[in-house]
């Protein structure tokens, strides 16, 4: 069994280097927060497009969270540096960000949808840089981004497959 896995890991190490790493809990934290700025994000450009303007909500989010928000990125982008090597990182940082971003491509805009999504914003940029704040909105409203190799010491193989 121990050879199945350390297998796996390898040839999921060869496809893929900028994902050779497991994820601790602090990248794990800021890849969640980037999650929730990047769905405020996509929401709210979603919901220009229909009419609904709730930029507002969204530019006081991040301003209010500028710290917290910059020191998430920070903490992936070293995480792909680490597992990627400083050429590879920044480019398997961009695509993880990228694909963040598409996973909320393709849902549904309504009145209801940016007027919930303006609410998020608006709870949002009361955190105050508290990352236990962002991370408790980030779980109320489900995100739980794909984590390409797993957390660590949670079956980290077992995630890739999901």
């Amino acid at each position: 069994m121990r050879k199945t896995i350390c297998a796996a890991m390898a040839a999921l190490s060869a496809m893929s280097p900028a994902y050779a790493g497991c994820w601790s809990a602090d990248h794990a934290s800021a890849a969640r927060i980037r999650d929730l700025q990047t769905y405020l994000m996509v929401e709210t450009l979603r919901c220009q497009a229909m009419g609904f303007n709730i930029a507002t909500d969204y530019n006081a989010f991040v301003r209010g969270n500028r710290a917290a928000i910059g020191a998430a990125n920070d903490r992936l982008k070293a995480f792909f540096v680490t597992t990627s090597g400083p050429v590879g990182g920044q480019s398997a940082y961009d695509r993880f960000t990228t694909s963040l971003a598409n996973a909320y491509g393709a849902d549904r805009t309504s009145e209801g949808s940016c007027y919930n999504t303006s609410t998020i914003a608006r709870e949002a940029a009361m955190m105050d840089n508290s990352i236990e704040g962002l991370e408790m909105i980030a779980d109320r409203q489900g995100l739980d981004p794909v984590l390409p190799g797993g957390r660590c010491g949670r079956g980290a193989v077992a995630q890739v497959a999901r």
